[in-house]
C-alpha cells in the first residue's frame, strides 16, 4: 500500500509522537526504576536480623533483656557519593535482595536525575550505591565497609553515637600523625602499633578514601624500621629495650598480622615471619612471657597478653609460621595456673587482680573458645567486681583493664556482654573530648595519665578499640 499525498508514513508519524513525548516518557522510566529501588531497600531493611551469635550466659544471670540494636554508621550523603574519588566496581552479587548494589555509571546519573527532587534521594539508602575496595573476607569481614559494620554492629549492640566516636576518633589520630607515619615520641612503635590497629579495626587500608594515606604512611614506616633492625619491632639492634619492648613488638606484630591477614601484602611476609620467629623464640618453660624475653623464673601475664593476641594474628594469616600453634597451646596452663581462687588473674603470680583478669580469659578464650571453667569464673569475677567510670568513680579509670575486659565479655556473650556493653559504651563515648581524642585520668596503667607524650594517643587508641568492638572480630575466631 502506498501512502497518500497528504498522509507521512507510519515510521515517521511515530518518530513524532516520540518526540513530543520524550519528557514523559523518561519521566516515567525513571519513576519505575526509582520505584524497583525503593521496594528493594523495604526487603532489605524489613528482614529479621540474624541470631545472636551467642547463647545465653551460663554463668551470669540478668532479668533485664538483652541490649536493643539501634541503627549505627552514618551513611554518606548522595552529595559525598557523587563527590567520591572511589574507582567504580560491581561487587560479585550473592544475594539480590542484602547483596550490595553495584555502582554503575548509569546509577550515578540517576542520583544526579533524582538529586533536585524534595525528599526523593532520602529514600535511596547510599550504603547500596557504594562497594568498598578490596573486600576483606573471613574473621574480619564485619569491617569490609559501612553497610558490613552495620549488620555486625546490629546483633551486638552498637550504636550510632559510638561509631560517631570511632570515626571522630581516627580523626584525631590522622591529624597527630607524624610526618613520617609513626605516631608520638614515646613509646613510638607501641603507639604506632595501636593506632595502626584502630585503623584496620575499622577496615581502613591504604585504598581507604579518608585515611587511606594516613594508613600507608604508618605502613611504610613499619616496613622500613622493621627491615632495618631485622624484624625486633622495639627498633632495638640488641634485645628488645628493656621493659618496654616486648610490648612495643608484640603490640606491633600484633598489627603487622592483622594487616597481613587482610590484605595479603607479600612485601611484609618475610617481616612478619621473623617478628613472629622472636616471640615463638622468647616464650618461658612455662609457656609465659618476661621483660626482654627473659627464660628465667618470672613470667608476666601483662606481657604475655599482646605476645598471645600477635600470636593468634600469626595464626589466622595462614602462613603457618613454625612455632605459633606450639606456643598457644603452651600458654593455655600458663593461663590457668595464674588464675585466683576468685576467679580472677595475677600479674606475675595466681592471684585476683581485676585489672589482669580480662587479659586471662580474653586470652584463653582466644585459643581454646569453650566456656570452661577458667572462662566462666573469670567472667564472673569481672563483672561482680568492675566499675566503668572515666572519671570521678570509687576506682580508678583503667582503659588497658577495660579493652581486654570489653573484648573477653563479647567473645563470652549472652547476658554477660549485654551486662559489660550497658557498663561501657555510653561511658566512653560520652567523655570524648570535642576534638576526637580522650581526656586523661589520674592513675591506672602506663601513660595513661599522661597530659602529653604518649598518653593522648594511647587513650585514644584504647577507646577506639573498644567501641570498634562490634565488628572488628566475627564470631568464629579459630
Amino acid at each position: 500500500m502506498t501512502p497518500t499525498p497528504n498522509r507521512p508514513p507510519f515510521s515517521t508519524r511515530l518518530q513524532e509522537r516520540i518526540a513530543q513525548s520524550r519528557f514523559l516518557t523518561f519521566s516515567l522510566l525513571l519513576h519505575v526504576v526509582i520505584v524497583i529501588i525503593g521496594g528493594g531497600a523495604v526487603l532489605f531493611h524489613r528482614m529479621p536480623p540474624a541470631e545472636d551469635f551467642s547463647p545465653p550466659g551460663e554463668l551470669v544471670k540478668t532479668d533485664e533483656p538483652n541490649i536493643e540494636s539501634n541503627p549505627i554508621v552514618p551513611t554518606p550523603s548522595d552529595e559525598e557519593l557523587l563527590r567520591s574519588q572511589e574507582p567504580i566496581a560491581s561487587p560479585q552479587v550473592q544475594n539480590p535482595i542484602t547483596a550490595t548494589i553495584p555502582v554503575t555509571p548509569a546509577r550515578i546519573e540517576l542520583v544526579q536525575a533524582t538529586a533536585k527532587v524534595p525528599g526523593l534521594v532520602a529514600q535511596i539508602n547510599a550504603t547500596a550505591l557504594r562497594n568498598p575496595a578490596p573486600a576483606i573476607s573471613g574473621v574480619f569481614a564485619g569491617r569490609n565497609g559501612a553497610t558490613a559494620r552495620r549488620k555486625a554492629a546490629m546483633k551486638t549492640g552498637g550504636t550510632e553515637k559510638s561509631e560517631k566516636a570511632v570515626v571522630a576518633g581516627l580523626r584525631w589520630l590522622k591529624q597527630h600523625q607524624n610526618p613520617d607515619g609513626s605516631w608520638s615520641d614515646e613509646f613510638k612503635p607501641a603507639m604506632t602499633g595501636l593506632a595502626l590497629l584502630a585503623f584496620l579495626g575499622h577496615g581502613e587500608l591504604p585504598e581507604s578514601p579518608e585515611f587511606g594515606p594516613t594508613v600507608k604512611r604508618s605502613l611504610d614506616w613499619v616496613l622500613a624500621r622493621g627491615q632495618e633492625f631485622d624484624g625486633r619491632m622495639s627498633l632495638t639492634k640488641d634485645g628488645f629495650g628493656g621493659n618496654a619492648g616486648v610490648y612495643e613488638h608484640g603490640i606491633v606484630t600484633y598489627a603487622m598480622g592483622e594487616y597481613y591477614s587482610m590484605t595479603k601484602d607479600e612485601r611484609f611476609e618475610p617481616l612478619l615471619k621473623k617478628a613472629v620467629g622472636y616471640i615463638v623464640d622468647g616464650q618461658t618453660p612455662v609457656g609465659g612471657w618476661d621483660y626482654g624475653y627473659a627464660k628465667g623464673p618470672r613470667n608476666d601475664l601483662s606481657v604475655a597478653g599482646w605476645q598471645i593476641q600477635a600470636l593468634k594474628a600469626a595464626h589466622l594469616t595462614g602462613l603457618a609460621i613454625p612455632g605459633v600453634d606450639e606456643a598457644l597451646d603452651r600458654a593455655m596452663p600458663f593461663l590457668k595456673s595464674w588464675q585466683g581462687n576468685e576467679g580472677g588473674f595475677g600479674y606475675t603470680k595466681a592471684e585476683n587482680r581485676l585489672s589482669l583478669t580480662g587479659v586471662g580469659v580474653l586470652c584463653t578464650y582466644f585459643w581454646k573458645e569453650d566456656k570452661d571453667r577458667v572462662v566462666k569464673e573469670g567472667i564472673a569475677f569481672l563483672l561482680g567486681k568492675a566499675e566503668v567510670k572515666y572519671k570521678g568513680g570509687k576506682s580508678e579509670a583503667d582503659l588497658y583493664a577495660w579493652y581486654y575486659h570489653t573484648q573477653a565479655c563479647l567473645m563470652f556473650g549472652g547476658s554477660a556482654w549485654s551486662k559489660w556493653n550497658r557498663m561501657f559504651q555510653d561511658e566512653i563515648a560520652d567523655n570524648q573530648s570535642p576534638d576526637g581524642s580522650w581526656p586523661p585520668t589520674p592513675g591506672a596503667h602506663g601513660p595513661q595519665p599522661k597530659p602529653n607524650g604518649a598518653g593522648p594517643c594511647y587513650r585514644t587508641t584504647l577507646c577506639i578499640l573498644m567501641l570498634e568492638v562490634f565488628y572488628r572480630y566475627m564470631p568464629s575466631t579459630k
